[in-house]
């Protein structure tokens, strides 16, 4: 790990409002690496809500900070920047998947970490970040969207997470939970990344841009190192992995799965595992989903997003969908549930697709399914093509989740009718049943 930067003025993380809705939240795990390369206090809007006005006046005993920058809250963190600047002295850095689209004295693309503590260092000392050779570092309130970003070599050196420190009881308590979220177990939930990286190129996904292409894997003992605080100091009993691409290096996932088995039988543990951002198909195999059901999977997320095979060549998701019904079967098989991803509305869509859509969730074998509307979402390529063509206003484009109605985005040729109608007549495989984690392994012993 870099040297931590300690400097003698101070230094604020903010967590801004508009990362939690009424029955979801987002946890600030990148603030626990970023405190081990430069103390920092932390501000938490999801914990501790603030208007506007009230996180400036407290930014204003501090000389830096740092504020993350979801698609969803592009337009609430500029504002933010805007009245910090307005009523206090300290400079901004943006950092998050959209830190490239606020403009603010510095902005930090991909994973910044270790930048972070460099960048500090150099500002608070009363030096020029523009003296700095930081990939992926914009100055001076330029918005660098599409600037080279900067990642991360061996991960276990960014330390461990301090999850005291950032709340997650206190997150835990307000109910947070990341996926397997219809329990009505209600297992108290800690959340990880044991892998970085994407190597695919889905248009609407902004994981490549914000990770990098290339897989890098932490240490199977940083990942038991983890899983052991989590569940003896916190009291954790569902271990979320965050990773796009866990089982990606189908060895490496094997023998995590091992050591996963093994630490429990030697410490008496019980805790489920999940996977709320999907599994790579391809590398699935009897062997490996028999490893993961042993190891605490219950469930396990596929991503076809798409019935259309014109859908998904506009997607660029390549994917085989009588492998993926076939990947589905085996996990059945080995006793875990499926739930498969899937995005409507995608542009270019027809009734058509959507109709080969409706019949694929139907007939492929997966369990539960998760319908998303599209969203053009800041920093992904669809965006961009959206923005060049005219399509959408960068300025006036808000992404929305919780209501069709509430959609800014809709592909010529489709209506909200169209969009409700699907939901309609997919509903009865909605992943969002509320369940117990007994009745998803039910599911498959029948």
């Amino acid at each position: 790990m870099s040297a931590k930067v300690t400097p003698n003025k101070r230094i604020l993380l903010i967590w801004p409002p508009g990362i939690a809705g009424a029955d979801w939240m987002l946890f600030p795990l990148a603030f626990g690496f970023l405190r081990n390369h430069a103390d920092c206090d932390i501000l938490d809007c999801t914990l501790t809500p603030l208007s506007p006005l009230e996180i400036a006046q407290r930014a204003s005993a501090y000389d830096l900070v740092g504020i993350t920058v979801w698609g969803f809250n592009v337009r609430t963190v500029q504002h933010l920047t805007d009245l910090i600047h307005q009523h206090t002295n300290a400079k901004v850095v943006v950092g998050g998947p959209s830190a490239g689209l606020v403009k603010a004295d510095y902005a930090l693309l991909g994973e910044a970490e270790e930048k972070f503590g460099e960048l500090a260092a150099q500002v608070l000392s009363g030096g020029n970040a523009a003296d700095l050779s930081i990939q992926g570092l914009g100055i001076n309130g330029k918005s660098q969207a599409k600037m080279p970003a900067s990642f991360t070599g061996d991960l276990d050196e960014l330390g461990l997470v301090d999850y005291g420190a950032l709340g997650l009881g206190r997150y835990n308590a307000a109910g947070y939970k990341y996926w397997l979220y219809t329990l009505s177990d209600k297992f108290t939930t800690g959340p990880m990344m044991a892998t970085r990286g994407c190597p695919y190129k889905c248009t609407f996904c902004a994981a490549p841009a914000l990770q990098g292409v290339k897989l890098r894997k932490h240490s199977v003992d940083y990942v038991l190192a983890t899983i052991e605080d989590l569940y003896f100091n916190h009291d954790v009993r569902q271990i979320s992995f965050l990773d796009d691409n866990l089982t990606l290096d189908a060895a490496w996932a094997k023998d995590l799965c091992v050591s996963l088995i093994k630490l429990k039988e030697a410490k008496g543990m019980e805790f489920i595992c999940s996977t709320s951002n999907g599994v790579r198909y391809k590398t699935l195999d009897d062997e490996l989903l028999g490893l993961m059901r042993r190891a605490g999977w219950g469930e396990i997320v596929l991503a076809p997003e798409s019935g259309s095979p014109r859908t998904l060549e506009r997607m660029k998701k390549y994917v085989d969908l009588d492998v993926l019904e076939e990947k589905a079967a085996l996990a059945k098989k080995n006793g875990l549930n499926t739930v498969g991803f899937f995005i409507i509305g995608y542009p270019g869509e027809t009734p058509e697709d959507l109709e080969m859509t409706r019949a694929y969730i139907h007939q492929s074998g997966l369990t539960r399914t998760l319908v998303n509307w599209f969203n053009p979402i800041p920093g992904t390529p669809i965006y961009y093509d959206l923005v060049e063509a005219g399509e959408i206003d960068p300025e006036q484009i808000e992404i929305n989740y919780g209501s069709i109605d509430k959609l800014d985005y809709l592909t010529p040729g489709l209506t909200k009718d169209d969009l409700r109608a699907f939901d309609a007549a997919v509903k009865s495989r909605s992943a969002f049943t509320d369940m117990k984690f007994a009745d998803l392994l039910s599911v498959n012993a029948a």
